[in-house]
Order: C-alpha cells, then structure tokens, then sequence
C-alpha cells in the first residue's frame, strides 16, 4: 500500500428530519387536535484516530463522507429516528483542518452586512418558531432560481482548488493520541411537529417545522508520523540500509540518491520488552525549509520524534570541510522549526567501509579538532551500529530512575507505545 499523507475531503452530516402535520382521527372524536411528531436529528461525522491505520491512502480513494439523514416525524406524536453518526478512522497523528473557500467567505459576509436592519419574514402565527414554515407558505420552486440569479454579480470571483497546498486553512484538531475523536461536521436538529404549535387561538396548526441542515465541511487531513527516532541527513547517506540493519523493515536500498521517496517506519525491540519506533525519513537537500525537493512534505515527519539520528555518508566528507553536510541539515532543520533543531541528536559518520584505516584515522582527528562528538558506523557490515543504537535506546527510551544507573533518566513518555497497540 501507499504511503499518502496528505488527503482533502468533505464531510456532510445528517440533515434533521422534518416534523410531522398530522391530527387525531378517531370514531365519535371529530376534533382530535394535531398530534403531529418531531423529527429525528441528523448523523454527526467523527473522525477517530485508530493505531491500525498507518497511511491516509483511502482517502484517495473515497473523498466524500455523508452521515445519515434524520427520518421525519410521523402521526400519534411518532418522532422520526435520529440519523447514525457516521464514524471514520484516520490514523494516529492527522492533523485536522478545514478547507477555507475565500470567495464563500467574502459572498457571506457581504450577505450578512447587506441584511443588516431588514426584518427576515417570519412564519404565521408561530413568533417563537422562525424556521417553522405553512403548507401554503412553501416557496414557489420557479421563482427561487430567478431570485438566486438577480444576486450574483457579473465579476464572479474565480474558481480556486481545494486540493492545492496554499490554500487557506484552519486547524481543528490534532489527533495525536490513539482512540481521540474529533466531531467535525453535526447533523441538523429534527424539525418540531404541528402539535407544538398549538394555541388558545390556534387550534388546528396546519405547519410543521422542518429539519435543519447538517453541516458540511472541506477538510485537509495531514498525517504527521509518529516515531521516537527521526533519521535525517543528505540523500543516499544511508539510512535506508541503516533501519533495515536494526528493523524488519525493508525499504528500498540503491546506490543513487532520493531512492526514498516516502517515510518508512521499523520497530525495534530489545530484551526487556521495549518498543523503538524509528521514521526513515527521505533525503533533505538545501533550501529543504522552502519546500524544495518536497522538504516540507519530509520535515513535518521529524516534528514528533524524540530524538534525530543524523547521517552523513563517509564520501560526503571529502574537502576541506568534511562536515559541512551536518551543518547543512542543522541549518534546514533550525528554519523549518526552531523546535527541530533543539531536539537531542546524534551525528554519525556512515559507509567507514569504504574508508581506508588511513583516511578513517584523519577523519576521526577533524572531529576531534572541531569538537564535534560522532560516531563512526557501517550500517551495510554493522560496524558500531550496536553501539549506536545504545545509545539511541539511552536517549529515546530511558529507563525508570529504579532501574537505570543514569540519575537524569526520567519516565518514559507512553505515546509512542499508546500508538502501537493494536
């Protein structure tokens, strides 16, 4: 399946069902009164974050979500049955926001401030019921396209796309922990039956209020990933070989770069029942922070991580500044989010088995000159790569106080392992 993580959608709930016109008929009763019941309430849609799903590849698939009508109210004061909620699961780590159309927003407003001191008709004999409407009331069908036709204007605003990256948006929720629900569209109330609007003056009401319209939505879904280890660092520096050496993951290994063109997560246990959840994140390239080479759609994967692995492979360490690939990487990071760059990070050296002893041997002496703490690994021969991932178990997954020998370590923070129970 495909790794997607950014899906657009609409989501329409349930519209209340319309209340019932309808009196009580029985033998040597001639004049029953209206009995007339309510209508049923429309369906709400919920989006639920659920752990088994790791991709938003169906909302490819499907992009538009109803939730069910409410059922309209019946004789003998039978109210209609309210609408099912419409429940879809997203997964752990989707960023919610709604879709703004600006020429929607702008048509509205300009309605609103129009409409300012103008009395909006009210039904007959119902002051307390403004949506309440007579049978004989109704609006005539041919009359209403000519009224919506007398409004529009000859400088339409332009068509806009919903489905592109810049379009205006507001964030609703972020469901970030498994079993979270968010209501992002609610159904319409079921409109009141005629018997509610009988009077000392008004006998036989002969209207029903009818059901209000659900609300419907646009939404963009964005699926941040949940991990505690990001890996980063320039394209094919290796850290596709680098969590399949310490995972079962599999991804795709070539010796070209942008060979990962998606996130790729694995798991690591280790003996006492752990859990390590590291995000093989594709390559960042310069200008990463700007979107170029699809750098935002790979540094938001990173925002959730514990902790950064941060790679450079041994053949980018030719020059006179063999580590300013790091510094490349820290510099995006540091743009995209200044969060990013404060997050614990190890730096290492990989593919040192293409190193000679001799050219090994300087480039530990240039880390040591400049300070720079590193760790020197091959992830194709696992050489160091235990004792990298110590250290990464160290960092991302301290042990209790009680069972460390570390007295900084501190209580494991549950997300992460929450996200991975099935």
């Amino acid at each position: 399946m495909r790794f997607v993580d950014e899906a657009t959608i609409t989501a329409k709930a349930g519209n209340g069902g319309h209340g019932c016109v309808s009196f009580r008929r029985e033998k040597y009763i001639p004049r029953g009164g209206p009995n007339g019941g309510d209508g049923g309430d429309g369906g709400d849609v919920i989006l639920r974050a659920s752990p088994r799903l790791l991709t938003l590849y169906d909302f490819r698939m499907k992009r538009v979500y109803e939730a069910e009508n409410g059922r309209p109210g019946q004789g003998s004061q039978m109210y209609g049955r309210a609408g099912q909620d419409l429940v879809i699961e997203v997964p752990v780590g989707t960023l919610v926001y709604e879709i703004i159309d600006p020429a929607a927003k702008d048509a509205a407003a300009k309605a609103e401030g129009g409409a300012k001191g103008a009395v909006p008709p009210q039904p007959r004999y119902v002051p307390d019921a403004p949506m309440a409407i007579e049978e004989d009331d109704a609006p005539d069908e041919e009359e209403a396209p000519e009224a919506a036709d007398s409004d529009e204007s000859d400088d339409a605003p332009r068509a806009w796309n919903p489905y592109a990256r810049d379009v205006p948006k507001t964030l609703l929720a972020d469901l970030s922990e498994p079993g979270q629900e968010y209501v992002v569209a609610r159904g319409g109330r079921g409109g009141k039956g005629n018997e509610h609007f009988k009077s000392s003056t008004m006998r036989a009401p002969r209207f029903a209020q009818p059901g209000e319209g659900g609300e419907q939505r646009r939404l963009r879904l964005e699926l941040k990933i949940l991990a505690d280890v990001g890996l980063v660092g320039l394209p094919n520096a290796g850290k596709s070989t680098f969590i399949s050496a310490v995972s079962r993951a599999r991804p795709k290994i070539a010796a070209y770069p942008f060979t990962t063109l998606v996130p790729n997560l694995g798991v690591v246990d280790d003996d006492i029942g752990r859990q390590l959840v590291i995000a093989d994140i594709p390559g960042l390239v310069e200008g990463a922070h700007e979107g170029l080479g699809l750098g935002h759609t790979f540094l938001k994967h990173v925002e959730r991580t514990r902790i950064l692995v941060h790679l450079l492979a041994a053949e980018e360490t030719v020059g006179d500044a063999p580590f300013a690939g790091f510094d490349l990487i820290d510099e995006e990071l540091a743009r995209f989010s200044p969060a990013l760059a404060e997050k614990p990070q190890i730096r290492v050296i990989n593919k040192i088995d293409t190193l000679t002893p001799d050219e090994l041997a300087g480039l530990r002496e240039a880390a040591e000159s400049e300070g720079r703490s590193l760790r020197f690994i091959s992830a194709m021969r696992g050489d160091g790569v235990d004792e990298l991932m110590d250290e990464v178990w160290r960092l991302a997954k301290p042990l209790p106080s009680s069972e460390s020998s570390d007295p900084e370590a501190s209580e494991t923070d549950t997300q992460a392992d929450e996200a991975r129970k099935p």
